[in-house]
Order: C-alpha cells, then sequence, then structure tokens
C-alpha cells in the first residue's frame, strides 16, 4: 500500500508539473502575440523610431552576448555596437530598392545590396566604430586597408542568402526588423572576432616592446 501510495504521489506530482508547464507555455504565447500586435501597431505609426530602436537594442543584446562568451565586459563597446546601430538605414534602403526597382525581383535587389549597400555599412562600421574605440585617423584607415577586403568576402558568405529570403518571403514593412534579427547573430560574431583581433595587438605590442605607441598597428575585424 505504502508503494502505490509514493506512486499515485509521484504522478500527481508529475502531473501538476506538466500542468504548470502548459499554463505557462499559454502565458506565453499570449503575451508574444500581444507584443507581436503591438509592434506592428508600432510599425505602422512610428517606422523609423521603432526600426531604430529595435535595431539599436539588438546590437547592445549581441555584444553582450560576446562579453559573456569571452568572458570579459566593455560598456564602450555596447555603446558603440548601440550608436551604430541607430541608423535605420535600411529602412531607406529597401524603400529605395522597391522604388525603383518594383515589386518582387529577388535575385537583382540581392544583387545590388550585396555590391553596393553591404560594402558601404561595413565601411561605415569600420570608420565610425574605429572613432568610437577611441581609435586614432591613422589607426582607422590602417584597419581598413588590413581587414576591409576580408569582411566584405566574409559577409558574401553569409548575407546573400538571407538578403535573397528577405526579399522573397518578407512583407516589405518588415524586411529592416528581419534583418537586424538577422544581423543579431552576425553581430555576435563581429564582436567576437574584434576581440580576438585585440589580443593578437596585445601580443604583438609585448612582443616587439620597442616600438614606439604611434607605430603599433591596431588590429580589428568590424
Amino acid at each position: 500500500m505504502h508503494g502505490a501510495a509514493c506512486k499515485l504521489a509521484g504522478y500527481r506530482h508529475h502531473a501538476s508539473q506538466l500542468c504548470l508547464k502548459h499554463f505557462w507555455f499559454i502565458a506565453m504565447r499570449k503575451e508574444i502575440v500581444a507584443f507581436g500586435k503591438w509592434y506592428d501597431q508600432q510599425i505602422e505609426v512610428r517606422p523609423l523610431a521603432t526600426k531604430a530602436l529595435t535595431s539599436s537594442v539588438l546590437a547592445a543584446l549581441s555584444s553582450v552576448v560576446a562579453q559573456v562568451i569571452r568572458r570579459k565586459a566593455s560598456i564602450r563597446e555596447v555603446v558603440s555596437f548601440t550608436l551604430q546601430a541607430a541608423p535605420p538605414f535600411s529602412h531607406f534602403w529597401f524603400e529605395l530598392l522597391e522604388a525603383k526597382l518594383g515589386p518582387g525581383k529577388a535575385v537583382l535587389k540581392t544583387t545590388v545590396d550585396q555590391l553596393l549597400f553591404r560594402p558601404i555599412m561595413i565601411w561605415y562600421c569600420f570608420v565610425f566604430g574605429g572613432f568610437l574605440s577611441g581609435k586614432r585617423w591613422t589607426e582607422v584607415m590602417d584597419n581598413l586597408h588590413r581587414n576591409f577586403a576580408k569582411v566584405v568576402v566574409s559577409s558574401w558568405k553569409v548575407w546573400p542568402a538571407a538578403m535573397w529570403l528577405t526579399h522573397r518571403y518578407i512583407p516589405a514593412q518588415y524586411r529592416s526588423a528581419f534583418t537586424e534579427m538577422l544581423a543579431f547573430f552576425w553581430d555576435v560574431y563581429e564582436s567576437l572576432m574584434v576581440s580576438g583581433a585585440e589580443r593578437k595587438s596585445e601580443e604583438d605590442e609585448k612582443e616587439e616592446p620597442h616600438l614606439e605607441k604611434g607605430q603599433q598597428q591596431l588590429y580589428s575585424v568590424l
């Protein structure tokens, strides 16, 4: 009898846990649906502010995630990523593509995006991010010379497929927000690359202590 009572108690505990999980799932689903409706309304009423805030928050979170992974905190990096992502460039770019090329044409739009817009945005990240990090103009230019082409080529391994998917299946009003969500994962990778480059720079400085500060080369892949 004692064993049967224990089993019955165990079944009741398991059933209660399943019920709690079920109710939690329902509650979370309602919250997600409510947030989706609210966000959809904000996109319609305040498109620029909503998209700017979305990209800024996602960029800041990507920096935090990367810092947790590498176990190194930097408020300045979070601020840098946030400010870089604040201007809603992609909103205007998607509108321009739609106005000039018309609906559809996902392959053409992706090609134009990757050959024109993507290199410009990577250049912007190099320059603006470099200044926000406290680098001098010569250091920013050296960084561009050494790493710009590498980063553009690396981006072409990921973003053409992402942009084709965006132009092919995502409604126009959501394309900017959708690409910012995809950029979250790219930004985590980017932040980790920056950290690795900075560590390499520090190691080079230790190996060559005779170099003057103005001659030390900084490596950062933005």
